[in-house]
Formats: C-alpha cells, sequence, structure tokens
C-alpha cells in the first residue's frame, strides 16, 4: 500500500529537532559522494490573467535510506515590485484557493511508489535545518545576537531551527510591514525562551548581531554589508538578498550547492535552457530592468564549498571575529528524499496517514 499524509501530519511527524538530525547525516552522505540530487529544471509557460506558469521539478536518491523522491510544483507565479524591490509570489489559484506542491517517495529496493506528500511543510523545514547546521559548523563562538529579515512561512521557521542550535539572549526581526513583524515577534515569544522584539528597520535589527538570518521574497538586496558587525554570520535563502561586497568581504562563503542555477525552459525562449534564478526572460516587461543581477568580477558561487563537505570537515574553519556567509542558493532533491523518508518511517510506526493500493500506480505494460 501507498500511504498518503497531509501537512498536518508531517509537521506533527518532523520536529525541527528529528529534521536537523536526518539532514546531518545526509550531508555527510552527501559530502563522501554516497547521496545525490539532480538539478533544479522550472518550465515557464506564457503569461496569462493569474500570472506566469511555472513547473518546477528536483529529485534525489540517498541509498543509506533506499529512498528516492521527486519534488514538484505546479505554480502560477506573479512578479511585483513592493517595499524592498522585485518580489515573487505564487499565487493560490488551484481549487479551494491552494497552492499545488507534491513529494513523491519511491524505494530503491523495488522501485514501487512509497508515498504521496505536500511539499509545504517539508519545504520549510528542510530550508530552515540547512541554515542552521551550516551556522552550526560556521560559527565559532557562541553567538548572543540573532537578527531576522523578514516575517514569513520561511522566516519563522530560521528562528526556530537557529534556536534549536543555539542559545540566543536576544533575537530581532524586521519585515517591511509593521503587522507582520509583529506577529511573528509575537508568535516566538510564545514558543522561545528568548526575548524577541520586531524593530524598525533592517539596520537596527542587524546592528552587533552575531547571527544574520535573511528570508524574504525579494529578488533585491535587503541587507547591506555596512550594516554588519565584523564578526557576523550571514544565513540567507537566496543570493540577491545580500547587499554588495557581503560576499567578497566575507572569510568563507558556504554554498549549499555548487549547481546553483535552475535550468529555465522558457516558451517562446528557445530549447536552450536559461541557468538563472527568475531569469529576466519569465519576468513581466515593467520589471525585466529592476531585477537585481550580482556585479560581474564578484565572488563565483559555483567554486565554493558545499554544505557537505562544510559536515565532513573538508573545509577549512573561519578565524575567529570574521564574517562569514551561507548562501542557500538552490534547493535539492535529497533534502525531500531524506525528511519524505523520515515522515514515512515515522507514519508507518505511528499508524498515520491514508493509504491505498500500489496496485494503482504500477502498470503491467513494460515502460
Amino acid at each position: 500500500m501507498t500511504l498518503v499524509l497531509s501537512n498536518d501530519e508531517i509537521a506533527e511527524l518532523l520536529p525541527i529537532s528529528d529534521c536537523l538530525a536526518r539532514l546531518d547525516d545526509v550531508y555527510k552522505e552527501a559530502g563522501n559522494q554516497r547521496a545525490i540530487s539532480r538539478p533544479r529544471s522550472d518550465m515557464y509557460g506564457p503569461v496569462h490573467d493569474r500570472g506566469r506558469y511555472v513547473f518546477k521539478t528536483m529529485d534525489g536518491l540517498v541509498p543509506k535510506y533506499e529512498v528516492a523522491a521527486v519534488r514538484l510544483n505546479s505554480d502560477v507565479i506573479r512578479w511585483s515590485s513592493g517595499p524592498a524591490g522585485v518580489r515573487k509570489d505564487k499565487q493560490p489559484v488551484a481549487p479551494g484557493d491552494k497552492w499545488v506542491g507534491l513529494v513523491l517517495l519511491f524505494s530503491t529496493r523495488t522501485g514501487e511508489p512509497l508515498a504521496i506528500m505536500p511539499d509545504g511543510v517539508m519545504q520549510r523545514l528542510r530550508v530552515a535545518a540547512a541554515n542552521a547546521l551550516a551556522a552550526k559548523y560556521m560559527v565559532q563562538r557562541g553567538p548572543s545576537v540573532y537578527a531576522l529579515i523578514g516575517s514569513g512561512w520561511q522566516a519563522g521557521a530560521q528562528a526556530l531551527a537557529m534556536a534549536e542550535v543555539f542559545s540566543f539572549a536576544d533575537m530581532r526581526i524586521y519585515s517591511p510591514t509593521r503587522e507582520n513583524r509583529e506577529r511573528l515577534a509575537a508568535e516566538l515569544r510564545a514558543r522561545l525562551a528568548v526575548p524577541v522584539k520586531a524593530v524598525e528597520d533592517a539596520p537596527a535589527a542587524t546592528r552587533d548581531a552575531d547571527i544574520v538570518g535573511i528570508a524574504t521574497n525579494s529578488i533585491n538586496p535587503v541587507v547591506e554589508l555596512e550594516w554588519l558587525a565584523p564578526h557576523a554570520h550571514v544565513s540567507c535563502v537566496n543570493e540577491r538578498e545580500l547587499g554588495e561586497g557581503i560576499l567578497e568581504h566575507s572569510s568563507l562563503v558556504v554554498v549549499h550547492s555548487r549547481s546553483d542555477r535552475p535550468y529555465n525552459y522558457i516558451v517562446g525562449a528557445g530549447e536552450q535552457p536559461i541557468r538563472a534564478h527568475d531569469p529576466q526572460e519569465g519576468l513581466p516587461d515593467e520589471l525585466k530592468q529592476a531585477r537585481a543581477s550580482r556585479p560581474a568580477g564578484g565572488v563565483d558561487l559555483s567554486t565554493q564549498p558545499d554544505l557537505g563537505e562544510l559536515l565532513t570537515g573538508q573545509v577549512q574553519r573561519p578565524k575567529n571575529g570574521t564574517l562569514t556567509c551561507f548562501v542557500n542558493n538552490i534547493g535539492l532533491g535529497l533534502q525531500f528524499a531524506a525528511l519524505g523518508a523520515l515522515a514515512y518511517e515515522r507514519a508507518r510506526q505511528r499508524g498515520l496517514g491514508r493509504e491505498m493500493p500500489t496496485d494503482w500506480l504500477l502498470e503491467s505494460v513494460h515502460p
């Protein structure tokens, strides 16, 4: 029988502490070349009245757990100009004002589909855990102050994961909308034994902070070098959130993956893929020139050490008191294989989820 899980069940099955432990293990598998991901691929359909359709996939295989997974998103996306520059938003336009994202988990022993799951909660957990693990291995002294730029779905998870790894004395949150930053600050105060306050601007949040986390929908810089303490560790979910000079002044830059750009296939732009995040060719005409791009001659992220190498000790630790940066530059399918396998194991143990006949998904005709 193939198991079908919900986001609520996945949230129950995957506490952040267990996600950190499982991904710590799987990144080490990858760092030792015992697990692998296939680069993300995005297909852009034409623009229509609700936005632009984008079909995204990424795959991963973890032999240790005998699983492979594909994560796919069937999205309608709008890009718009906001207080922090250009931002992208997935539109909830599926029936019931919902989104569409799935993780399909397969057995590498039999090839059969083990489980079908939504990707939303897992997506949040895997990004937060990756950033927290990077900080755990890059920050040499116990950090006291954590600053968070952003107040959305991803941002809250970043704070929870960092608080699982470190004992902070102070947390500060900034995002352009007062209600949003105050809401998240209140939510985190209720969950963490840490003073959490919303602040009026980004420089005030980042001033003298030991760790600066960035988790926004912006595709333009939201943190500048001059706001940062010389010893700060900066963690982002998108390199374009970083102001000019942050990467260049860092004593150590670690990336999630050196394959740092998705392969974009755009209707009307030919058959060759465009390697970029939110390529200009995919943006509305009025926003093409507003899209931020890193200046030529800066740090080449495709040559930096990756997270698996960091966790397996292949990276020289930075000097104390120096700026460091982790760039969560692209998602990896192995994250979904790792956490999908953990959710599947736990669900079977606890009797959660709904079963469907695996035979419905198999065929007697040779593929």
